[in-house]
């Protein structure tokens, strides 16, 4: 499960232009207020019973639906501005006039926290749908298909902000009216071309294919593809008329067509490289009663398989061959079906692509196919599925559908070669076999599994001389049936949806008027593929039993909407989004009653720890001290009726005639018509007080709640520090009384090498703490930097010499050579003296030289100088190593 890591963050929060954007409670009627689950009192007949999908994203850009209009705004500048706000106070936002959000209802805020998209639209707007590439926008009513061109994301910031009419097309303006069935879902088809290609579906078992050109205005008005599920049935072949009939002709009755109305439908598939082959081409459709159908494959007339679809199929097909073969005449219905599906992945063969340019230039480009025409484009219906299993009711209502491909297993049609090559985009988690989850409208999830697998049949193409054996029905295994809804939070147009999880496939999210969970198949998904591709049978029956009663299937609540706090009028919350971004992180989004609601989730795929090198030493790592937060508390949103107008001045305006008015400025006059204005007055005025006394009660209560709760956590924080504290103190004591009278050399060792380390260092900060403290001051003078330099010098010249080099006179400087010459001197001369001392002692002989005496005063005068400036130049020597 993501770890929550904040709720409803600041920037959408009031007074943030963040708020304004999800703020439409003013177009919003006020209903009745919703009836539970079997009460008598019912909505209106008319009601919208349906999802609701009113917010849609491109990237961090949120489309919005605002009364009739749609609100367009990027979430990640909306945070950017608010954070670069923040930072610097002094930039606050202008208080908004009157005059400033009346504007700003027809062309948007003054600030361009959002622009206004003006669309020709007559009824409620119940669902949006963006195209994968992002150009186009699906606009559904409740009864009505329209089509949008998007603006380009660079006007998003230009300045005026205007609003922006968009050019509609109005898709089917025969067939999607209000006097025909209501539409239930629009699907982009996962191979359509340039994402244009879409299907609707209608409640009364209708679907239909369209296939969108701008330059053609003919491909909104009628289909490329239509098909009446209630006569595909019942078909026999191909030559049969499976057209929806027009409106006012009567429709033949049918036991087999009973139950055939649309709750909701999907594909199979995303359309990517990674998954199984009939996936993305099988449209799955449940029905409100609960059984399941598929059409595949459902196709437009051109389209543009994956990388790995065509190889896949081949492979698959051709590995039928010697079975069917040999067992042609034991099952004349799937040997028709081989060869239906062997002459349409031939017609697929014979073609040349045609080659098309991709949006994005790196990309490769793209190979398109026409659609074979053997078989014919209209498949068989398969269904219903049988599902098996005790947990299933025997009533379902269901609400939606959503349907997990199989992965694809590259080691069927490539070499080893090419499988190791692909290894990096083929995703290896998973299952082979496709998963369906249903929801019910009574908020129950069930987790299904198609062991089998949905792939492509069609009718026979005349009808046969003799009666054929009927298909086998196909079968779901259902897994796990998990309540999101207690019974008495059930509303009567209670309708939960589902939303992919960006993160994994085998992970989604639901959506209903109490909240929304998170759903995550991933614990039992692996386990159950090793299981199901495992050849021993032995022993299989115990370890599915270990399987199904192991973790299971992952379900935790993300939000949850109080219906005091949020006033939850609505019955059906729009289906939540999930965002993945850089600035945003992982976010999901979804809007209750003119408020978003949202939540900032951990990130699905963590940066990994940093490692560190082993170099074999015992090192002392410490541990970081990581601060863990406590869970997250949902915040307060202050109720609206604290910021909402009084209606005093504007009932004054309406009830009071325009002779009295003059009456409202004076003194106050006893009379039967203030008598009872007054009266009337304060029935408006005690429905407000009312509502604020309740409003104010519940955030009193809401302070008292959080002052006890923080008193208590006080009280925890300092229970825990006193057990540490008295962990600590008996660690401590246990340690010295299992050390006492035991020798631990190392441990001594040890320690005492820290402490004589730690002194060492102490010793030395605080020498060079005093150096410095003496040596601060301001910069040096020119003269200063002349002497250091002439010091610096004189050091050098005076420097002793390496005592290696000490013999070379190369290396030794001038002052140390005179040195030694003057050293070498005296000593000549001391010997010389102690020689003519001992000969004074003795006999002088009368042919011995005498030295002339003014000789010698000569060179006692230079040995003097020479030991005088010998002097001078120690004794600088040493206060310059002094200082």
């Amino acid at each position: 499960m993501p770890k929550i890591i904040d709720y409803n963050p600041q920037w959408l929060s009031r007074p943030s232009p963040g708020f304004q954007l999800f703020n439409t409670s003013k177009y919003s009627s006020t209903p009745a207020q919703p009836t539970r689950r079997g009460s008598a009192q019912r909505e209106n007949g008319n009601s919208y019973e349906g999802p609701v999908k009113t917010i849609a994203h491109r990237k961090t850009e949120v489309f919005l639906v605002a009364g009739k209009d749609i609100r367009w705004s990027d979430l990640s500048i909306l945070k950017n501005e608010y954070e670069e706000l923040q930072a610097t106070p002094s930039k606050k936002p202008k208080p908004t006039t009157d005059g400033d959000k009346r504007r700003s209802d027809e062309d948007g805020p003054e600030d361009g926290s959002y622009r206004v998209l003006k669309v020709s639209v007559g009824e409620p707007i119940r669902q949006l749908s963006i195209s994968p590439n992002g150009n186009l926008l699906a606009i559904l009513t409740s009864h009505t298909v329209h089509l949008a061109l998007l603006p380009d994301s660079s006007l998003y910031g230009q300045l005026p902000n205007k609003a922006i009419k968009l050019k509609t097309y109005t898709v089917g303006p025969t067939t999607h009216v209000l006097s025909q069935s209501q539409v239930t879902n629009i699907l982009w088809h996962p191979y359509g071309v340039a994402s244009s290609c879409f299907v609707t579906i209608t409640a009364d078992a209708v679907v239909r294919l369209w296939e969108f050109n701008q330059d053609n205005r003919w491909s909104s008005d009628s289909p490329s593809l239509a098909v009446d599920l209630k006569k595909l049935v019942t078909g026999a072949s191909e030559e049969d008329n499976f057209f929806p009939d027009r409106f006012g002709r009567n429709r033949s009755f049918s036991s087999d067509a009973l139950g055939l109305e649309v709750a909701s439908a999907c594909f199979g598939g995303g359309g990517l490289a990674d998954e199984s082959a009939w996936s993305a081409m099988t449209l799955w459709l449940g029905m409100k009663g609960g059984d399941i159908y598929a059409l595949c494959p459902l196709l437009p007339s051109k389209w543009q398989p994956s990388s790995t679809l065509l190889p896949s199929l081949s492979s698959t097909i051709v590995e039928k061959a010697p079975l069917h073969q040999e067992e042609d005449a034991k099952d004349a219905l799937e040997s028709q079906q081989y060869r239906d599906q062997y002459d349409w992945i031939q017609d697929l063969d014979k073609q040349e692509p045609t080659l098309t340019k991709a949006e994005d230039d790196s990309s490769p480009e793209h190979e398109i196919y026409s659609r074979p025409s053997h078989p014919g484009p209209i498949p068989r219906l398969q269904g219903p599925f049988q599902m098996f299993s005790e947990e299933v009711d025997d009533d379902l209502e269901l609400s939606d559908i959503h349907v997990i491909a199989g992965k694809l297993n590259p080691d069927e049609f490539m070499s080893d070669e090419e499988s190791d090559s692909e290894a990096d985009w083929l995703e290896e988690h998973g299952i082979s076999g496709s998963v369906v989850c249903l929801m019910t409208r009574s908020g129950r999830v069930y987790v299904c599994l198609d062991l089998e697998g949905v792939e492509g049949q069609w009718l026979p193409r005349k009808k046969p001389s003799h009666q054929l054996p009927p298909p086998k029905d196909p079968y779901l295994v259902v897994l796990e049936g998990l309540d999101t809804l207690k019974s008495s939070e059930l509303l009567d147009l209670e309708w939960p949806t589902f939303s992919q999880d960006v993160d994994s496939r085998y992970s989604f999210f639901v959506t209903h008027s109490n909240g929304v969970f998170f759903f995550s198949l991933d614990p039992w998904v692996q386990s159950l593929e090793k299981e199901l591709q495992s050849n021993d049978h032995i022993g299989a029956s115990f370890r599915m039993d270990i399987i199904k009663n192991g973790p299971g299937t992952l379900r935790e609540p993300i939000l949850s909407f109080n219906q005091d706090q949020d006033s939850v009028s609505q019955p059906s919350v729009p289906a939540c989004l999930v965002f993945q971004d850089t600035d945003l992180g992982y976010f999901l989004l979804t809007a209750v009653n003119g408020k978003a609601r949202a939540a900032t989730l951990d990130s699905p795929h963590p940066e990994p720890a940093p490692k560190f090198d082993d170099d074999g030493e015992e090192t002392y790592v410490p541990e970081m001290n990581v601060f863990t937060p406590g869970p997250p508390r949902q915040t307060y949103q202050a109720p609206d009726v604290f910021f909402a107008d009084s209606s005093l001045p504007s009932f004054l305006k309406s009830h009071v005639q325009t002779r009295h008015q003059r009456l409202m400025r004076e003194e106050i006059r006893l009379s039967t018509m203030t008598l009872d204005l007054m009266t009337q007055a304060h029935r408006v005025i005690s429905q407000e007080t009312h509502k604020l006394g309740l409003a104010a009660a519940d955030l009193f209560r809401r302070c008292e709640r959080l002052r006890d709760e923080l008193r208590d956590q006080i009280s925890r924080a300092n229970e825990v520090a006193q057990h540490a504290e008295r962990i600590a103190d008996e660690d401590a004591n246990a340690y010295l009384g299992s050390s006492k009278g035991k020798d631990h050399p190392r441990l001594d060792q040890r320690l005492q090498n820290v402490r004589s380390k730690h002194e060492e260092l102490a010793a030395r900060h605080e020498a060079l703490r005093r150096k410095f403290s003496k040596h601060g001051g301001n910069e040096l003078s020119e003269k200063e930097k002349l002497w250091i330099s002439e010091v610096e010098q004189t050091q050098e010249s005076i420097a002793a010499p390496d005592p290696e080099h000490e013999e070379d006179e190369e290396m030794a400087s001038e002052t140390w050579q005179r040195c030694r010459e003057a050293r070498d001197l005296a000593d000549d001369l001391i010997a010389r003296a102690k020689e003519s001392s001992q000969d004074d002692s003795q006999t002088i002989d009368e042919d011995t030289y005498m030295i002339p005496l003014d000789l010698r005063k000569a060179k006692f005068t230079q040995v003097m100088k020479l030991l005088e400036r010998e002097y001078v130049d120690v004794q600088a020597l040493r206060s310059q190593s002094v200082g």
